[in-house]
């Protein structure tokens, strides 16, 4: 990514408030003092017109002319060190234009994007909740991926945190969560693991940032487990087959067990239909959205596939309930091939559980698609799919570039670290054999470059005070 000319500061305000925004030249030959002729300030705000209500003028390339302003001219200085300073009112949510001009000729165009005062201490954290190490018997690269290694590579694609979900295990996640931590403050693995029963696979929903494990305290002839079945078997509807009563209860069964646990419990991929029907019979799947047995669904997983009905199952589910259902893009990947296609942006305070849930559960996030090549289908709020998509055109091309560089750096320290002798012997393992032989990955020490880190965080530092100006 080429650096831009000139440096901006503030690029997200509060709307309907006055703010003093800086620009800087970042280089000799744009420092504003060496231009011939006096630079002049133009801008328009988010609603198209004009600080006063007026509509500006425009031109279609064609001809045709409103014989307006196109820009509305503003008061600026420039100060002795060349810095460029001006005040504006940003009324209204959204995009604001502006364009430094010398005579005829546009010489910087620029955005600032204006959001409710309550938005500026939040800022955008994108990750993934379901993807599958090599302790998932069915990952596609078993003997590679190892929960650390992936973690790696996802910070690498632009990821501030994932949760690792292999199917009922909850300790490989554990163990990738203390590797990062090792590492940095900026990415972020958060418990995890996708729940089934032992006995019936038709269950596949999320506990993300649970503080123990679901799938543990599941199965026929656990009490718990058995006195929740007995419980919820009394008030499920009757179905001509007694698996499906069995299934009913049991949904039942893992959202009280994900929300004692702490976790968001997330409904996956509910069109899946592996050897060509649909996994979860659509009776059960209609049970559970209407007693809304989750706390958000799965929007996009691995493939487009299904995408489209999910899509139309989300609508129709949010127009019946009459509120937003809070929701999330994953990848479901078991693959190197399969990261960072989907991705949740999640607007928080902070990169810590506590924050993601709750701005998650309040629909403060944003699910991105990119299955499609260069375009983004999103899926959000209005002014938060706005918000995105100026981040992604403005913020996210140097904070990517900047969590390449710190992936790096995981990459050397996991060279560097202890081995970890149990890897290889648990995944080849027999699944059923694998299941609750990982539960304690504290002995396990890496090598981070702390230096190398710390100057890392000192370039992330400085590309958010550019853009919150704090």
């Amino acid at each position: 990514m080429l650096p831009e000319l000139y440096t901006v500061s503030p690029r997200i305000v509060a709307a309907d408030k006055c703010t003093e925004i800086t620009v800087r030249g970042r280089f000799p030959h744009s420092d504003l003092r060496s231009f011939n002729g006096e630079p002049v300030l133009e801008g328009v705000g988010p609603d198209g017109l004009f600080i006063n209500g007026d509509m500006p003028g425009y031109t279609c390339f064609n001809g045709y002319d409103m014989k307006r302003p196109h820009f509305e001219p503003m008061e600026k200085v420039i100060d002795e060190n060349g810095v460029l300073r001006f005040n504006y009112r940003f009324h209204g949510v959204g995009v604001c234009s502006f364009q430094l001009r010398i005579g005829e000729k546009v010489v910087y165009e620029f955005k600032v994007f204006a959001v409710p005062e309550s938005w500026l201490k939040l800022r955008p954290f994108r990750g993934d909740l379901h993807l599958h190490s090599g302790y998932s018997g069915c990952c596609a690269q078993r003997e590679l991926l190892s929960p650390e290694y992936y973690a790696a590579l996802n910070h690498a694609k632009g990821m501030d945190f994932i949760s690792i979900s292999d199917h009922r295990q909850y300790y490989p996640s554990v163990k990738a969560a203390g590797f990062a931590v090792q590492c940095t403050e900026n990415f972020r693995v958060y418990p995890s693991e996708e729940v089934h029963l032992p006995d019936l696979h038709t269950i596949h929903n999320l506990n993300f940032g649970g503080k123990n494990s679901v799938a543990d305290r599941l199965g026929r002839g656990k009490p718990e487990f058995d006195r929740a079945l007995e419980k919820y078997l009394k008030i499920v509807p009757k179905f001509k087959d007694d698996y499906l009563r069995y299934l009913a209860a049991s949904y039942h069964i893992v959202a009280d067990f994900v929300r004692e646990s702490g976790g968001v419990n997330v409904f996956c991929h509910p069109f899946w239909r592996p050897y060509s029907r649909l996994f979860l019979p659509r009776c059960i799947r209609d049970y559970v959205l209407e007693k809304q047995l989750f706390d958000c669904i799965e929007l996009f997983g691995e493939g487009e596939l299904n995408c489209d009905e999910t899509h139309a199952l989300y609508s129709d589910l949010c127009i019946a309930s009459g509120r937003r259902i809070p929701a999330v893009g994953n990848n479901d990947a078991h693959r190197t091939s399969a990261l960072a296609v989907n991705s949740t942006v999640i607007f928080a305070e902070k990169n810590d559980f506590a924050s993601l849930r709750e701005s998650l559960l309040a629909n403060l996030n944003v699910v991105v698609s990119t299955h499609s090549g260069k375009i983004h289908r999103t899926s959000g709020t209005l002014d938060l799919v706005s918000f995105y998509h100026f981040l992604r055109e403005t913020y996210y091309p140097r904070h990517d570039e900047l969590c390449k560089k710190e992936a790096q750096l995981m990459f050397e320290a996991l060279d560097c670290g202890t081995a970890d002798p149990e890897y290889h012997q648990v995944v080849n393992m027999p699944y059923a054999e694998r299941i609750g032989k990982i539960t304690d990955f504290r002995h396990i020490n890496y090598a981070p470059d702390k230096a190398a880190f710390a100057a890392l965080q000192q370039e992330f530092s400085e590309l958010e005070e550019e853009f919150w100006g704090c």
